[in-house]
């Protein structure tokens, strides 16, 4: 029988995604952000067996929107189709080992060293708001939109992943626009090991 251990608990993952906040630049002070980008985050939550345990940590990252997904949730609030190059709705996630420094005006061609393997489309009925169905999303709310990718033990293997972004293109070129993008401290993912990243947008 294989145990299942947590390496933090609900409340310990909570209290480091708060303590993770309390260092960023538009966190005010706990509980209070200084801009529209009030409670964007990603959380990465990775598990792995060890021996006869099945070892669940969790980490976090700050995610910047960019003009383009800015137009797009734009649009969506008006009533207006996006266009057929930012239909971020069917998006897909996609991760990258490269450094970069995430910016409003990033494309596709910033998304430097992508793990192609790990391009993936959302989870179904992701996205959605009020993500209270998965206890591992730290960042819901009823004014949050949340985006959900899992990936298996078989899906994809990368060593020290610095980042990611959600874009709507099955073959990605540069000019392939992007609703976020952000930057992490290094991860790994190796053949055992599962992850689960949400992207969480709150709107102020």
């Amino acid at each position: 029988m294989v145990q299942i251990v947590e390496a933090y608990s609900y409340e310990q993952n909570l209290e480091r995604m708060y303590s993770y906040f309390d260092h960023v630049p538009l966190y005010l002070k706990r509980g209070v952000y200084s801009n529209y980008n009030i409670g964007d985050n990603v959380i990465m939550v990775f598990t792995k067996p060890e021996g006869s345990y099945l070892l669940k940590w969790t980490r976090f990252a700050a995610n910047l929107v960019t003009n383009d997904g800015k137009i797009y949730y734009a649009k969506k609030t008006a009533g207006e189709t996006p266009a057929t190059n930012e239909n971020f709705f069917g998006g897909r996630m996609e991760l990258r080992t490269g450094s970069a420094t995430p910016a409003a005006t990033d494309t596709y061609q910033q998304v430097t060293t992508p793990v192609t393997a790990s391009r993936k489309t959302f989870d179904s009925t992701y996205p959605k708001t009020n993500d209270t169905g998965d206890t591992d999303n730290l960042g819901d709310s009823t004014s949050t939109i949340s985006y959900r990718v899992s990936w298996g033990t078989g899906d994809f293997t990368a060593t020290a992943i610095l980042g990611g972004c959600v874009h709507d293109n099955s073959s990605p070129v540069n000019a392939t626009k992007l609703l976020c993008h952000w930057s992490d401290a290094t991860g790994d993912k190796d053949g055992s090991t599962t992850l689960k990243f949400f992207v969480n947008h709150t709107q102020a």
